[in-house]
C-alpha cells in the first residue's frame, strides 16, 4: 500500500501526508516535492522486477503495514526520475524505444533500446554514489598516501542484482521477439567530482558498463521463486495477520545498514528493530 505518514523536522511525530499535503502552513519542501515522494504504485496483485529484487518481508510488509516515509531518504530518487525523463525525451526525438512497460500492471520499465549490428542493446540508466561505484567495478585500493593506486579485481564485483535486473528485461524483450545482443548500464555517480569520490579512485561522473548474459533459466528460476515466496507470504497473511515471512538475508539488509536507515518497514520487522537499537 502507499505510505501513510511522512517524517516532518517540524513535528516530533510522523504526520499523515494527507495532513502534509492539504493543512500545512509552514512547509519544509514545496507542495510538488511533497507529492512527487509520496506516489507510490499500488498493488494489484503481479509483483515488479524491482520489487523482486528486494528482500520478500520488504515488499511483503509494504503490501500489509502502515507506514512513514523520510523525504531526505528520497532526494536522490527524485533527481533520478528527472534524469530518466530527460534521457527519454532525446531518445523519443531519436526514434529510440525508451520506457516502456514490459509488465502487465505498468512495471518492469526499461529504460532504453538502440540498434547495433542487428541486434537491440539494452540500457538501464542508475544514479550510484562513489562507494556503490567501487563495489560495481570491484575496484580494490592498494598503498598508502601519495602511493595509493587502484586495480579490479574480478573476484570482489557486486552486480548481482543489476545482472538479474537487466537480464529480466532481455528475457521479457525476447519472449516478444526483440534480439538483445549487449546489455549495460550508464551509471551518473551522485558524488563524482568532490573529495570523497576522489579519494576511492572514482575520477569520474558517468560511466557505462556492460552487463554479462545469464543463463536464460537461471534467470527464470530466481524470479519465480521469488514471486512465489511473496505470493505465498501474502495467503499466509489472510490467513493469519500476525504472519511475517523469514527476514532479510545479510545482503538484502545490506549488512545492516539498510535495517538501520535506508529501510522504510524495519520498525514493522524483528531484524530491523533489532538492527534499529544496534545504531
Amino acid at each position: 500500500m502507499p505510505p501513510k505518514w511522512i517524517i516532518c523536522p517540524k513535528a516530533t511525530e510522523p504526520i499523515l501526508i494527507d495532513d502534509c499535503i492539504n493543512h500545512c502552513n509552514d512547509r519544509c519542501l514545496t507542495l510538488p516535492t511533497i507529492r512527487a515522494i509520496t506516489e507510490q504504485r499500488e498493488w494489484k496483485g503481479s509483483p515488479s522486477t524491482t520489487q523482486l529484487l528486494n528482500g520478500t518481508i520488504i515488499e511483503f510488509l509494504k503490501i500489509t503495514r502502515d507506514y512513514a516515509i523520510d523525504p531526505q531518504n528520497r532526494a536522490f530518487a527524485l533527481l533520478g526520475t528527472k534524469h530518466h525523463q530527460i534521457l527519454k525525451e532525446r531518445a523519443d526525438e531519436l526514434g529510440l524505444p525508451s520506457e516502456v512497460s514490459l509488465g502487465v500492471d505498468g512495471h518492469d520499465v526499461f529504460d532504453l533500446l538502440e540498434p547495433e549490428n542487428g541486434f537491440w542493446t539494452l540500457t538501464d540508466y542508475k544514479a550510484w554514489g562513489s562507494y556503490r561505484m567501487v563495489r560495481a567495478l570491484g575496484m580494490v585500493k592498494e598503498g598508502k598516501g601519495k602511493d595509493v593506486s587502484y586495480h579490479i579485481d574480478p573476484d570482489v564485483i557486486d552486480l548481482r542484482e543489476t545482472e538479474l535486473q537487466l537480464n529480466h528485461y532481455r528475457v521479457m524483450l525476447e519472449q516478444r521477439g526483440m534480439k538483445i545482443g549487449k546489455m549495460q548500464v550508464q551509471v551518473t555517480v551522485r558524488d563524482g567530482g568532490l573529495q570523497i569520490a576522489r579519494t576511492r579512485g572514482i575520477d569520474f561522473n558517468m560511466k557505462l558498463i556492460p552487463i554479462k548474459r545469464l543463463d536464460d533459466d537461471e534467470v527464470f528460476n530466481y524470479f519465480k521463486w521469488k514471486e512465489e515466496k511473496l505470493l505465498t507470504a501474502l495467503e499466509e497473511y489472510k490467513k493469519n495477520p500476525q504472519y511475517l515471512p523469514e527476514p532479510c538475508n545479510d545482503k538484502e539488509c545490506w549488512s545492516g545498514n539498510r535495517c538501520r536507515g535506508y529501510c522504510e518497514v524495519s520498525q514493522h520487522c524483528p531484524k530491523g528493530i533489532v538492527e534499529q537499537g544496534v545504531k
